[in-house]
């Protein structure tokens, strides 16, 4: 089996919401090891950022404004790469975004722009680029940013936890599905455990939950990730490592996602309700309290 240096020394790779946090490790990283990365990303100030930091360090990267939830944006996104660089080797599904608040108080608006993101956005990406990647006949991998929350429940951020379920499913069906092409694509799930990023903050200013629990548990998530949380590149290192070995199932803590799967596993196998979190909330808010 080739190293991810061997690997992914050349070649086209694009990653989506490579602006920041997880995505911009993928694109350090994928750069360093020798590819031209597409920086994909709604804000375009960041995505040129990050392209332009990559090209002074010596590597290859151009930055690309798209908004993944517009299907057409997307396809004009494919024609465009494959116009000029002539294949993508690697396509890293990682635009999402996070939201908190009680089931009950969600906006019916952050709800659909959630699902717009983090599932259809990936859809989206599908069903433009995996066509051309099949048409090439080249090998290839297709990487969709699921989450250990996609086999978690966790109250107050329904909406991100549905969606990386959702995306989790996505992935094993278009596993199966490529399988039956017989293309020489390789697909994975990505599920990330806590790696450095602004999601919080980002969820938090964009839309408030107003709820003092889920403030405060995302006051709590949000200094974990900075304390505890993974270097971006180092995560990216560890997840396109396993990539590069030809697995399914991508991590970038492997003792944290062994525990996530076996948990979902032992809950579905003994029809257990789910975890009760009120114990979890108690000690977040005697912790805010003291």
């Amino acid at each position: 089996m080739a190293s991810a240096a061997e690997r992914f020394a050349n070649g086209t790779a694009l990653v989506t919401g490579g602006g920041a946090g997880i995505g911009e490790g993928f694109v350090r990283h994928l750069a360093a090891l020798g590819m031209r990365v597409v920086v994909a990303d709604l804000d375009r100030s960041r995505a040129e950022a990050v392209a332009n930091d990559v090209r002074n360090s010596g590597g290859r990267a151009e930055p690309y404004e798209v908004d993944v939830t517009n299907e057409a944006a997307v396809e004009r996104m494919a024609a465009d790469v494959y116009a000029e660089f002539g294949s993508v080797e690697m396509l890293v599904n990682n635009a999402g975004i996070e939201t908190g608040g009680r089931l009950w108080d969600i906006p019916v608006s952050r709800w659909r722009q959630v699902m717009a993101i983090n599932v259809d956005g990936v859809f989206h990406c599908v069903r433009s680029f995996v066509p051309r990647m099949i048409a090439a006949g080249r090998p290839a991998v297709v990487a969709n940013l699921s989450s250990v929350g996609g086999v978690r429940t966790v109250p107050l951020q329904t909406p991100y936890i549905v969606s990386k379920h959702a995306v989790l499913a996505l992935t094993e069906c278009l596993h199966q599905e490529i399988r039956l092409t017989g293309a020489p694509i390789q697909v994975c799930a990505v599920l990330p455990h806590s790696v450095r990023s602004r999601i919080f903050l980002d969820a938090q200013a964009a839309a408030p939950a107003g709820d003092p629990a889920a403030d405060r548990f995302f006051g709590w998530m949000q200094e974990a990730n900075v304390t505890s949380g993974l270097d971006p590149v180092d995560a990216a290192e560890h997840m396109v490592g396993q990539i590069a070995a030809g697995r399914f199932w991508i991590f970038s803590d492997d003792e944290r996602g062994a525990e996530a799967l076996q948990a979902r596993a032992d809950h579905l196998a003994h029809q257990t309700e789910p975890p009760d979190p009120r114990a979890m909330f108690q000690v977040l808010a005697d912790d805010h309290t003291s």
